[in-house]
C-alpha cells in the first residue's frame, strides 16, 4: 500500500496548484493596503501591511481531514480542536510569527450539540493553550449534501512578526549547518486516508486481530489519534537561539516540507531519520515499505529546526529531546537514509 492508492496523490495536488500559481500571484499587490511577502509556497502566507509599521501579518489555513472521520467513529472528540488549531498554528510558527488569533469554520449535515458542544470546546481549549484568540467563526448546515451525522472542519490563524525576525532565513544558511527534529505527539492529522485503508482492511481480513487493535482504549487513542502537538514554544525558541528555519513536517513528510526552508543551492542529507518512534509503526511497517511511510508520515518528527551546532544548547534547553538528524550540503532536496 502507498498514500496514493489510498486515494490521495500530493504531486497531483503540487502540479494543479503550480499550474494556478501566475494567476494567483496575480492577486498579491493589494493597492493602498499592501502586497503579499516571501517566496511562494511557505508554510504560512505573510502580508506587509502599510498601516502596521515594523511588522508583517502571517495567515495560514488547514483542516483535521480524513482523520476526523476515525475520531468521530471511536467517539474521541476531545481533541479533534487541538489537531484543527495546530495544524494552523504550527504553520505559523514556521514564519517566526507570534499567534494573535484564531478563526473556524465547520460544515455539517445537520448540527447537533452532542458532538457541536464537545468540537467548538476543544478548538477554544486549543486556543487558550497556544495562547490565542479565537476571534469567531462560522457553521454551516448542509441538508441534502452530507449526511446528517457528519461534519467537516477548516482553521484559519493570523500573526504578527517583527520584520527583521522573519523566517527561514535563507542568507544566513550554510553547509553543515545542524538539522535538528523535535518530536511529535504521534501521527498528527496527516496520512490518514491510508491509516484507514489499512484498518479496513485488517477489518476485513482478521476481525480478532481488528478487535485486539481497538481493545485498549487508551492506548488505541495514544497511537492513533492522540492530538497533533501544538509547538508553543517556538516564540521563546527564537528569542533563546539564532534559528534559520524551522519546518513543520505534514503531508508528505520530511521530503516535501523540509525542502520549503531551505536555500537555493542547499540540500538536506538525513542519517538519523527516526529519532523518535511512533507507537504506530510497527503496524504501518507491515503494510507500507518504509521508504513509502517517511513520503506519507511525520514518522515521529514534527517540527524540523536549521541552526548551526553553538545553537544546539539554547534549542534543548526550550526542547530537551532535540535531536541532530542531519546536516545541511550544496545540492537541492532531501536524501534520506530510512534503514
Amino acid at each position: 500500500m502507498d498514500y496514493k492508492s489510498a486515494g490521495v496523490d500530493t504531486a497531483y495536488a503540487q502540479t494543479l496548484i503550480q499550474n494556478l500559481k501566475t494567476k494567483i500571484t496575480a492577486t498579491h499587490k493589494v493597492p493602498g493596503v499592501g502586497e503579499i511577502g516571501g517566496a511562494y509556497g511557505g508554510f504560512a502566507g505573510r502580508f506587509i501591511a502599510m498601516q502596521i509599521p515594523g511588522f508583517d501579518v502571517v495567515a495560514t489555513t488547514d483542516g483535521v481531514g480524513t482523520k476526523t472521520q476515525l475520531l468521530r467513529r471511536f467517539d474521541y472528540l476531545e481533541g479533534i480542536g487541538q489537531d484543527l488549531v495546530a495544524m494552523c498554528v504550527n504553520d505559523l510558527y514556521c514564519s517566526g510569527a507570534t499567534p494573535a488569533f484564531f478563526l473556524d469554520y465547520i460544515a455539517c449535515g445537520k448540527l447537533d450539540e452532542k458532538w457541536y458542544n464537545r468540537v467548538l470546546a476543544s478548538i477554544a481549549d486549543a486556543c487558550a493553550a497556544t495562547p490565542m484568540a479565537l476571534m469567531g467563526g462560522e457553521t454551516a448546515e448542509h441538508p441534502g449534501v452530507m449526511p446528517d451525522d457528519d461534519f467537516d472542519l477548516a482553521g484559519f490563524a493570523v500573526g504578527f512578526i517583527p520584520k527583521e525576525r522573519k523566517l527561514p532565513q535563507f542568507d544566513a544558511q550554510k553547509e553543515n549547518d545542524f538539522v535538528i527534529g523535535v518530536a511529535s505527539s504521534g501521527l498528527h492529522s496527516n496520512g490518514f486516508s491510508l491509516v484507514r485503508k489499512i484498518f479496513a482492511e485488517i477489518e476485513k481480513n482478521s476481525r480478532s486481530e481488528f478487535e485486539k487493535l481497538i481493545a485498549d482504549r487508551k492506548e488505541f487513542v495514544s497511537a492513533w489519534l492522540n492530538p497533533t502537538r501544538i509547538y508553543r514554544e517556538v516564540p521563546q525558541l527564537i528569542a533563546k537561539a539564532d534559528i534559520k528555519g524551522i519546518a513543520h513536517i505534514t503531508g508528505g513528510g520530511i521530503h516535501e516540507n523540509l525542502p520549503r526552508v531551505l536555500k537555493p543551492g542547499l540540500g538536506a542529507v538525513i542519517e538519523n531519520a527516526e529519532p523518535f518512534r511512533l507507537k504506530a509503526a510497527p503496524l504501518l511497517e507491515k503494510y507500507v515499505p518504509r521508504e513509502k511511510l517517511f513520503h506519507t508520515f511525520n514518522m515521529g518528527t514534527g517540527l524540523i529546526l536549521i541552526a548551526a551546532a553553538s545553537e544546539l544548547p539554547g534549542i534543548r534547553s526550550v526542547y530537551p529531546e532535540a535531536a541532530i538528524i542531519g546536516r545541511l550540503q550544496a545540492g537541492s532536496g532531501v536524501q534520506l537514509q530510512t534503514n
